[in-house]
């Protein structure tokens, strides 16, 4: 009956060591979280969340748009380090639409941040310029991932930043308009003198009387002699 005791014993705390060997102990407990936001810095609108497109920026092409993102580990503080969260990693691969300021051929965003206590954070932030060219929602989506200090509570997660991009119309200036040219007053030409046949024969009839009169008047000087 001893005996029966003793092997009923055994195997009860064989199993029970078994599941506390199979079992996860999660003794670690990082919450780790991230916020990513947005701001369109050329039209100076404030600070949005925009996690939909319901509450997306508006901005337009050719436009400088800021991306905030906030990786933090929300776990309870722990002296002892079981809470922190280790090998962070924030990735953000850029949408259609839009390109980074400081290296338009750049693609995709990687920020290693390493470890995060609880109740801090790590902010990131960077430009972006908008380069669509028609009407669209652009989301724009990062995320992190990392892990307790004994690699047995891994964290991860994502968050949205959506804008609305809208295309002003094209406005086709009017074609100028050309003032009707005013002609320069015209000057008529001095008048000739008259050279005619009747002008002439004026001219003549008054040398013949002049010359008459100036006989008549010798012939009477000679007369008063």
């Amino acid at each position: 009956m001893k005996k029966s005791i003793m092997f009923a014993a055994t195997a009860v705390t064989g199993v029970t060591l078994a599941a506390a060997l199979v079992s996860p102990a999660f003794a670690w407990h990082p919450q780790g979280k991230i916020v990513k936001s947005v701001q369109n810095v050329t039209a100076g609108g404030a600070l949005s969340d925009a996690n939909t497109a319901a509450t997306a920026v508006s901005a337009k092409p050719g436009d400088t748009l800021k991306y905030i993102i906030v990786v933090s580990n929300t776990g309870d503080e722990d002296k002892d380090g079981n809470n922190d969260m280790a090998d962070t990693v924030m990735t953000d691969t850029l949408p259609a639409g839009v390109e980074l300021v400081s290296n338009p051929s750049q693609r995709t965003i990687t920020e290693n941040i390493g470890t995060i206590q609880p109740g801090k954070s790590v902010t990131k932030e960077y430009a972006v310029k908008v380069t669509a060219t028609k009407d669209s929602v652009i989301l724009n989506k990062a995320c992190f991932e990392g892990d307790s200090s004994v690699h047995d509570n891994k964290q991860q997660g994502c968050d949205d930043a959506n804008i609305t991009v809208k295309v002003p119309p094209v406005v086709t200036p009017p074609a100028p308009v050309t003032p009707p040219i005013t002609p320069a007053p015209v000057t008529p030409a001095p008048e000739l003198p008259k050279t005619g046949p009747a002008n002439i024969f004026m001219l003549g009839s008054v040398a013949v009387v002049a010359g008459y009169a100036l006989n008549i008047l010798r012939l009477k000087l000679r007369a008063d002699q």
